[in-house]
C-alpha cells in the first residue's frame, strides 16, 4: 500500500451526533506532532496580499491534513501551499494552535496555523486540490470568506499579518477563545 497521499487521520465519515469544540491555545503551544491532524498557512506576498485557494467550501487559506509519510508541520504546510495555490513560502511563523475534541474529549487533536512570506508564485496549474488561486488584500478576503468561522479567520489573518510585520493588517477584532462546529 502506498502511504504517500494518504491522510494520517481522517475525519469520521457519516453523521455526527455531537458538536466539536475548537479552542485557540495561542502561538506558543507546541502540540505533539503525532496529535496534529492538519496545518495551514496565511501566505503573504511582498506587497502584503494574501494568496488564497478556491475550494469546494469557498475561498480559504491553503492547508490540509497531515499525511502518513510527513514528519513535520512544516512539511505539511509546504506541500499544501504548493498543491493548493502553487506557492513556495519562506520561514514559517506559528500564529495559532487550535485544539479539537472532534475524536472525543480523551483524544484531543490539533490544527496548526502559520504565517509566511511567499518566495515563489509559480504559474497557476489547475489540479485536484483547488479550482483556482486568488491574490487579494486581507480585508477583501475577510469580507468574502464563507468557508468557516469569520471571527476565527479574522483572528488568524490579523495575527499572521502582525507577526510578519505587514502594513495592511486589518484592525484587530475580538479573538475567539473557542467555538463549536458540527
Amino acid at each position: 500500500m502506498n502511504v504517500e497521499g494518504t491522510d494520517r487521520r481522517r475525519p469520521v465519515s457519516g453523521a455526527r451526533t455531537r458538536q466539536s469544540t475548537f479552542t485557540c491555545l495561542g502561538a506558543s503551544v507546541e502540540p505533539p506532532f503525532e496529535a496534529v491532524t492538519s496545518a495551514a498557512v496565511v501566505a503573504v506576498t511582498a506587497d502584503d496580499l494574501l494568496v488564497l485557494a478556491e475550494l469546494d467550501r469557498g475561498l480559504d487559506i491553503p492547508g490540509g491534513h497531515v499525511q502518513r509519510h510527513e514528519r513535520s508541520i512544516e512539511e505539511t504546510i509546504r506541500r499544501e501551499a504548493w498543491e493548493e495555490v502553487r506557492v513556495r513560502v519562506g520561514d514559517l511563523r506559528r500564529v495559532e494552535v487550535i485544539e479539537s475534541d472532534y475524536f472525543g474529549t480523551h483524544d484531543l487533536t490539533y490544527m496548526v496555523i502559520c504565517a509566511a512570506r511567499v518566495t515563489q508564485l509559480a504559474p497557476w496549474e489547475a489540479g485536484h486540490e483547488s479550482a483556482g488561486r486568488l491574490v487579494l488584500p486581507p480585508e477583501e478576503f475577510l469580507r468574502r470568506y464563507r468557508a468557516g468561522d469569520p471571527e476565527l479567520m479574522r483572528h488568524l489573518v490579523t495575527c499572521a499579518l502582525a507577526v510578519l510585520g505587514a502594513s495592511s493588517a486589518p484592525p484587530p477584532g475580538s479573538a475567539p477563545v473557542s467555538r463549536a462546529d458540527g
